[in-house]
């Protein structure tokens, strides 16, 4: 689940949404909200009118969705979102100014992103993968996460570890690094939704993307895309799918 360029049409039909996001019924409505360019592929991502309105009820119309929106009720990772197309993605913490619920998008095992409620204390932060690295001026090292944000960071990080970062400010709290052993979440392909033990990276000639050999919670063995593993800490649990 990787940046990109976005934009767009308003609208796509939602026979044609993405398997991420996860609707009770395709066919009710011909159309559906487009998210609107940001930290997230159209992808992989839910707009923030749809999350609110489809997939959590707590909106019955789009009028209600607005209101909910304009009167600065809805928090994503710790700031105030008033777009409805605002595209909400993987980790992604969503929680209100009212009331004491939070919830984290996650992926499920048809890898449909659904809200998995947590504690207060779970959303001031989140796990970010690394997915691009680069030095700038005098020497310094940028991170590209995920989640479209670019922080300055050591240059031990490497490209396919993660790291929990504070929220909203996004400092660096602890990183973890894709290794062996290490806890991952499948994010992609047909077992996502797996929490998994990486046992080794496969290399691929031929520009082949390498794979990964993990084992299951379960004790089985399988090979996927190592790119779609996302490093967690021990910690981490999903509960819970999509409805």
């Amino acid at each position: 689940m990787l940046m990109g360029k976005r934009g767009g049409k308003k609208h796509t039909k939602r026979i044609a949404a993405p398997q991420s996001v996860p609707l009770h019924d395709k066919k009710e409505n011909t159309w559906m909200l487009k998210a609107c360019p940001g930290p997230h592929l159209n992808e992989y991502c839910i707009p923030l009118g749809v999350l609110l309105k489809d997939t959590m009820g707590i909106a019955k119309t789009s009028r209600e969705v607005k209101q909910i929106l304009s009167g600065r009720l809805v928090l994503v990772d710790g700031r105030v979102r008033t777009e409805e197309k605002f595209p909400v993605g993987l980790m992604d913490t969503v929680s209100f100014q009212k009331g004491k619920k939070a919830y984290r998008l996650v992926v499920d095992y048809k890898g449909r992103l659904f809200p998995m409620e947590i504690s207060a204390k779970d959303a001031s932060k989140k796990l970010a993968k690394l997915v691009g690295k680069h030095t700038i001026k005098k020497g310094k090292v940028n991170i590209t996460l995920h989640d479209g944000r670019n922080i300055l960071a050591d240059n031990n990080l490497k490209v396919g570890d993660s790291v929990m970062v504070s929220l909203p400010a996004a400092k660096i709290e602890d990183h973890f690094k894709r290794e062996k052993g290490a806890r991952c979440l499948v994010v992609e392909g047909k077992h996502a939704g797996s929490l998994v033990k990486l046992k080794d990276i496969i290399e691929r000639a031929g520009g082949k993307p390498p794979e990964a050999l993990v084992e299951d919670e379960s004790g089985k063995e399988f090979v996927t895309v190592a790119g779609y593993l996302f490093v967690v800490d021990s910690s981490f649990s999903i509960e819970g799918e999509a409805a």
